[in-house]
């Protein structure tokens, strides 16, 4: 099924995509790999491999004429399957991952690791040779998300560098599986909220179809795109919000780039949004909140997310003034598995060449120190960091 007319849509989508959030609320385990403190030992091995410390358990010398493989030298992009080293049964674990974010829920979480045993540089190690298990193409960059309003910064914040909450919505551009690594999180608030678009479609299918034809006509989007230092210029597109490719239905939504955040408008000259369509972009919001999963964040939890078929939101959240490790941060980092992972719809227009279009060694896998002495305005190409606005 691709691109068919409204009239011919299905009357209930079905599947793993189709769930609940009362389907997981009494067993969050089920989306839940948790560490052993045996796969501890074999990450902390592979890390110290990687930066050329120590031979990880399983490639000990077994003769007096092996030795340990010599120090790696590497860039932190580089840390993969063959320079972080874990054992099968850790590695075939990872990658079951995989098919419960491309063939399954559309989510899964790990959970175990310990983010204040780790320095800096050794998080963005372990961040990086976890995920590589996951999918073998991998994002530019690491972003670090945290509240960044009492740092006294020149520039405008993004709704992402604030404590304030985040509507429903999906990353824009940028492949078809977010990962989330939680170093630490706020006194309170921060949780996070996971809603499939198959089961918002069934939703609206029931209460307001017309919904759904209203997201699959051409919307006017504006993104900004920062080519070189200090350089900004508007694209603009003009596509859907939701497509069907392949039997799945996917969505590309985030509302700021649709025009409907009054804090980041429009070019004057801009068609403006008619409130038929407002009303869809409401109605939307109120469906994924019927149907969501609220997930409570720990440090040290993984979490991956299918971002062609399910939403996610964050609630508002307050930190500690001084004590770091009650402060909400979160590395964020994109992934694509060309092997199992899913085709963009093509009526959705994603412009996607630019997420993983640099090889390791140029991959900014930067500390938030690192990443911090870097004006935004200067994040372009060929530092290895996109400044693009990826959602609201």
């Amino acid at each position: 099924m691709d691109s068919p007319s409204s009239a011919d849509w299905p009357k209930e989508l079905t599947g793993d995509l189709a769930w609940t959030g009362a389907d997981f609320e009494s067993n969050t385990d089920v989306f839940t790999d948790k560490l052993s403190s045996q796969d501890i030992e074999e990450l902390n091995s592979a890390i110290k491999h990687f930066q050329g410390n120590t031979c990880v358990p399983h490639m000990q010398p077994t003769s007096s004429t092996d030795t340990c493989p010599p120090a790696l030298g590497l860039s932190r992009g580089h840390a993969d399957p063959t320079t972080f080293p874990l054992s099968q049964g850790l590695a075939k674990r990872l990658q079951k991952v995989t098919d419960h974010v491309y063939n399954g829920r559309g989510f899964h979480r790990i959970r175990g690791i310990n983010p204040s045993a780790y320095t800096d540089e050794e998080c963005v190690i372990l961040y990086a040779g976890i995920t590589s298990y996951i999918a073998d193409q991998r994002a530019r960059n690491i972003d670090h998300i945290r509240d960044r309003s009492r740092a006294q910064l020149s520039q405008k914040l993004s709704p992402l560098e604030l404590a304030k909450p985040m509507t429903f919505h999906t990353d824009i551009d940028v492949g078809d599986m977010v990962s989330l690594f939680v170093q630490s999180t706020p006194l309170e608030g921060g949780d996070q909220y996971l809603a499939p678009i198959a089961s918002i479609y069934n939703d609206l299918m029931k209460r307001d179809p017309e919904v759904l034809r209203i997201l699959s006509e051409n919307w006017y989007w504006e993104r900004i795109h920062r080519p070189g230092p200090n350089q900004t210029i508007t694209r603009t597109f003009n596509r859907p919000v939701i497509g069907f490719h392949n039997n799945q239905l996917q969505i590309n939504m985030a509302v700021t780039f649709l025009g409907a955040n009054p804090a980041i408008p429009f070019s004057p000259d801009a068609p403006q949004l008619t409130p038929e369509r407002i009303a869809a972009l409401n109605r939307v919001q109120e469906a994924a909140t019927r149907v969501n999963l609220r997930i409570v964040p720990e440090a040290g939890d993984l979490l991956f997310i299918n971002n062609f078929a399910v939403l996610h939101a964050r609630a508002g959240f307050v930190d500690s003034p001084d004590d770091v490790w009650n402060q909400r941060y979160i590395m964020r980092l994109w992934l694509h598995d060309s092997h199992k992972g899913w085709e963009s719809a093509p009526v959705l227009q994603r412009k996607l060449d630019e997420t993983f279009d640099l090889n390791a060694a140029e991959k900014a896998y930067w500390t938030k120190d690192e990443m911090d002495k870097v004006a935004p305005g200067m994040r372009i190409k060929q530092m290895g960091i996109s400044a693009n606005p990826d959602h609201d």
